[in-house]
C-alpha cells in the first residue's frame, strides 16, 4: 500500500480539481496500485491463498452443481485446516486477554470456578454397592514380619469407585458397576497396628496440580469413555456432565470430570516416548502446525504424521520445539509446507497443493502482468502435476525430467526472471520456487512420493474445530494432557483400536504404579509407512 490512511484522509474532490494534469495522473497510478493491491486481497480464499478452509463464508462451502455427495476430490486438491501461512519463524506472540468494559459491571477479575471460602457441595447420589474389594496390608509396617491371614483386623475407611463393567460375551451396551474398596487395618504379633493404604504416585514438578493414584470415584473404563467424549467428540464438562445424567442417570460434577481428564493426562504421559520413537522411525512423516492459545499466550499445535502414529505437540512455532520433538534423529523423508523452520531438514519435499493455490492467487491478481505469469506457472505445475499421477499408473519409457526438461526450463526461467520483481506476491512466489527448487521437483524424478501435506492437514482439522469451541486450553498441564491425549486417541484409531478401552487399560495401571501397556499393535499392511 503507497497511500496511508493519514494520506488518504487529506484528499477530497476539492484538492483533486486544483491538482495540474502531471500530479493528478501520478495521483491516479498510486490510487490504482492501492486498488489492484485491495481487490487481490478481497479476492483471497482457500483455493488461490494459505488461508485455512474455515475463512469461507457459510454460503460458499455449497457444493458445485453436479458434485455429488461424497464423490471423491480431484488429484491434488487443497484441503488442510490447519494451514498456516509460510515465513520466518516468528516470536512467541502475546494475545492480551479479553476483559469486559466497565458499563457491563462484571467484570470482577476473580479467577473461574469455585471462589475459597465460598460454600461446598457434597455427593447426594447414592447408588447400589455391586462389588466389594478388601485392601489389606502384607507385613507390618514397624517389625516387617508378614502379617497372619487370621491377625485381628477391622476397618478403617472407603470409598466408592464407578466404573464401566466388562462386558459380557453376545450383550452389547454399557453396564456399570460400583465397586467398594475397604482399607483395613491389622494388628502384628508385635503389638503395631498396620494400615493398608491407597498407591499415590509421588510429586511430579509436571504435574503439579494433578493427582494420580488408586483412590478415585471415576473407575478406569469410565475415564477413558470420559476423555473420548471431551477430546474426540469434542464436549464441554456441562456437556459431559449432562449426558451421563440424561443418558446413564449417573451425576458427576463438572469438576470431577476435569480432574479425570486431567489425570488420564498425566496417566499417559510415558506414552510420549513410544509414540515418537515410532515417529522417527517412519519412512515418510508429515508434518504441519496450527495456532493453539493457551490462557492469553500464542503457541501452536504441531502434528507429526504418519501412516500407523500420530504426535502432538503445543509449543512454540520455533526450529528448537521441532529439533525436540525428532530428537534429531529423524532420517526419512519430512513432507511439510513451506514454512522456513522445515527448510533445515534437506531430506524433504513440499507440498504442491500449497503451491498451486498461490499460483492461482497470482493468476486471478488485477494485474494484467501478474495474472499472465501466475497462469503460465500453474498450467506448467499443473501438466507435471498430471504426468507424475499417470506415471505413477502407468511408468513411461522416458524419464520424467528428460521429457519434461522444456517445460522444467520455462518455470525455471519464469522464477528467476521475476526473482526482483516490484509486485510483492509475484516477487514472493517465485522467491519461494527457487528457495526449494529440488524439493519442489524431487516427485519427478520419483513418482511414487507424496505431492499433498493433506495428511498432517487432515490430522489437524478435527482439532481446528476443538479450538474454535473451547478456545484453546487454560494452563501448561492442560495443553500437555490435550496434546498426550490427542496423540493416543488417533493413533489407537489409525491402528484399529478402541481408544477409551485402551486409555482405560493405561489409567488402571497407573493409579496403581504398574508398567503401562504397550500401544496397539501396528498393522501390517502400515509398516514402512
Amino acid at each position: 500500500m503507497r497511500l496511508s490512511k493519514h494520506d488518504l484522509f487529506q484528499m477530497d474532490d476539492e484538492w483533486l480539481k486544483k491538482l495540474p494534469a502531471e500530479l493528478l495522473l501520478e495521483v491516479s497510478k498510486r490510487l490504482l496500485h492501492d486498488v489492484k493491491a485491495l481487490q487481490d486481497q478481497l479476492n483471497q480464499n482457500p483455493g488461490n491463498s494459505s488461508r485455512p478452509p474455515s475463512t469461507k463464508a457459510p454460503w460458499e462451502k455449497a457444493r458445485a452443481p453436479g458434485v455429488e455427495k461424497g464423490a471423491p476430490a480431484q488429484a491434488g486438491a487443497a484441503d488442510g485446516a490447519g494451514a498456516t501461512a509460510e515465513g520466518p519463524a516468528p516470536a512467541q506472540e502475546t494475545v492480551p486477554p479479553v476483559t469486559k468494559g466497565p458499563s457491563s459491571g462484571k467484570g470482577s477479575g476473580k479467577r473461574p470456578g469455585k471462589q475459597t471460602g465460598s460454600p461446598g457441595h457434597g455427593r447426594t447420589q447414592k447408588l447400589a454397592v455391586t462389588d466389594r474389594c478388601v485392601h489389606r496390608p502384607e507385613n507390618c509396617a514397624a517389625c516387617g514380619e508378614a502379617l497372619a491371614e487370621d491377625a485381628e483386623s477391622q476397618a478403617y475407611t472407603a470409598w466408592d469407585e464407578i466404573d464401566i463393567a466388562p462386558p459380557v460375551e453376545g450383550s452389547i451396551g454399557l453396564m456399570f458397576s460400583v465397586t467398594r474398596h475397604t482399607l483395613l487395618e491389622v494388628r502384628c504379633a508385635c503389638g503395631h497396628v498396620s494400615r493398608a493404604m491407597p498407591w499415590r504416585a509421588p510429586p511430579d514438578a509436571q504435574w503439579e496440580k494433578v493427582e494420580l493414584g488408586e483412590w478415585r470415584l471415576v473407575g478406569p473404563r469410565l475415564a477413558g469413555v470420559i476423555v473420548l467424549l471431551a477430546l474426540r467428540m469434542r464436549l464441554s464438562r456441562a456437556s459431559i456432565r449432562e449426558l451421563l445424567r440424561e443418558v446413564f442417570d449417573l451425576t458427576l460434577s463438572t469438576g470431577v470430570i476435569d480432574e479425570t481428564i486431567r489425570e488420564a493426562g498425566r496417566a499417559s504421559f510415558p506414552l510420549e516416548d513410544a509414540l515418537v520413537a515410532d515417529v522417527v522411525q517412519v519412512a515418510q512423516l508429515h508434518i504441519d502446525e496450527t495456532s493453539w492459545p493457551e490462557s492469553g499466550v500464542l503457541l501452536w499445535l504441531w502434528a507429526l504424521v504418519s501412516t500407523s502414529t500420530v504426535l502432538y505437540l503445543i509449543g512454540p512455532r520455533t526450529r528448537e520445539m521441532l529439533e525436540n520433538a525428532l530428537q534429531d534423529g529423524y532420517t526419512g523423508i519430512l513432507i511439510s509446507d513451506g514454512y522456513g523452520v522445515y527448510r533445515n531438514w534437506e531430506n524433504r519435499l513440499r507440498c504442491w497443493p500449497h503451491l498451486m493455490r498461490k499460483l492461482r492467487g497470482l493468476a486471478e491478481s488485477s494485474d494484467g502482468r501478474v495474472s499472465r505469469v501466475g497462469q503460465e506457472m500453474e498450467a506448467i505445475l499443473t501438466a507435471l502435476m498430471a504426468a507424475i499421477y499417470a506415471a505413477r499408473l502407468d511408468p513411461p519409457p522416458q524419464a520424467l525430467p528428460e521429457r519434461y526438461a522444456a517445460e522444467v526450463k520455462r518455470l525455471r526461467h519464469l522464477c528467476e526472471r521475476h526473482q526482483t520483481d516490484e509486485h510483492p506476491a509475484l516477487r514472493s512466489v517465485v522467491r519461494e520456487f527457487l528457495y526449494d527448487w529440488k524439493v519442489i521437483l524431487r516427485p519427478l524424478a520419483e513418482p511414487l512420493l507424496p505431492l499433498s501435506n493433506n495428511a498432517a492437514e487432515q490430522a489437524l482439522r478435527h482439532w481446528v474445530i476443538s479450538r474454535r469451541i473451547s478456545h484453546g486450553t487454560r494452563s501448561e498441564e492442560g495443553s500437555r494432557a490435550f496434546a498426550l491425549l490427542a496423540s493416543v486417541i488417533e493413533t489407537c484409531r489409525r491402528r484399529g483400536a478402541s481408544a477409551w478401552q485402551y486409555l482405560g487399560t493405561v489409567i488402571a495401571a497407573a493409579r496403581k504404579g504398574l508398567q503401562l501397556p504397550a500401544l496397539p499393535t501396528i498393522p501390517t499392511a502400515a509398516w514402512g509407512a
